[in-house]
């Protein structure tokens, strides 16, 4: 007999009261697929990405198939109306059925994953990236524990879970876990591209800003020649006996060569400055 539960504490109540001895607050503390196997029943953990439904239970025995989960487990009836009615066909639906849900909802996780990706390829941030890449690898754990957790049902001949009634969609199934794990494991690679780009936006910007300070250095450089020349006028003229004694009888020259030097330097400045070819954004 299946039974759904949608409250923990009910579902605890009726697994004591069948003598199932389940460490349900166990279960629901661990965040990867999980099964336990004993002589009168075998216990399946999944967690699951849903607000609504974290974690999927499943305890199967002899007589009942107890499920805690707020999924829709569709197509348990009219998919398999004659393997329900085997022996121990009810708890190999069930738990069928149950990873093929939760497969789907890892798929769908992949896909938003993916897509924050696509766009941290257009603008590298690096903490979306780093927290992209912390998803990525939990999510490939899980899978990675879901591979585990089929093999090991079918290897260990969990009479509970009959994969002989249901041997093509099983194979099929674990076909498809295999792909979604590899899709998760290149894009881990993705991730360190990602981090890449990150690095050289980073670097570009900080050239972007060396570029900017280069800029206002040369053009306060330029700036404090051309200062220099009333400064250095005014010197000369400032002092009488230094005036007199030198430059008195070359007032003219004296202009001319402070002028020229520093059109001279405002030029050489100028070209030097355009050799450099400064973008400034």
């Amino acid at each position: 007999m299946i039974k759904f539960f949608a409250e923990i504490g009910e579902f605890k109540k009726f697994a004591k009261n069948q003598d199932m001895d389940v460490n349900v607050g166990a279960l629901l503390r661990l965040d990867f697929p999980f099964f336990e196997n004993s002589e009168k029943f075998t216990a399946i953990s999944i967690p699951d990405y849903s607000s609504e439904n974290p974690k999927n239970i499943i305890v199967a025995s002899k007589d009942y198939t107890l499920i805690y989960s707020r999924k829709d487990l569709d197509g348990l009836d009219k998919n398999f109306k004659q393997i329900i009615k085997k022996a121990y066909g009810e708890s190999t639906i069930v738990i069928f059925i149950m990873l093929k849900n939760v497969l789907r909802n890892y798929s769908k996780e992949f896909e938003k994953i993916r897509t924050i990706m696509n766009k941290l390829d257009l603008r590298p941030v690096l903490e979306e990236i780093e927290k992209s890449g912390r998803d990525l690898r939990r999510l490939t754990d899980r899978i990675e524990e879901l591979v585990r957790l089929t093999i090991m049902l079918e290897e260990r001949e969990v009479k509970e879970f009959n994969t002989s009634l249901i041997k093509f969609d099983y194979d099929i199934l674990r076909g498809e876990m295999r792909y979604w794990l590899e899709r998760c494991r290149s894009h881990i690679y993705r991730v360190a591209s990602l981090r890449t780009k990150s690095e050289m936006a980073s670097s570009k910007e900080l050239n972007a800003r060396i570029t900017r300070l280069t800029v206002i250095m040369t053009f306060l450089t330029i700036v404090s020649i051309v200062v220099n020349v009333p400064g250095t006028i005014g010197a000369i003229f400032g002092i009488p006996a230094l005036s007199n004694a030198y430059f008195e009888s070359h007032i003219q020259f004296l202009i001319i060569t402070l002028i020229s030097a520093t059109i001279l330097s405002i030029i050489f400045g100028y070209i030097y400055w355009k050799s450099l070819k400064l973008v400034h954004n």
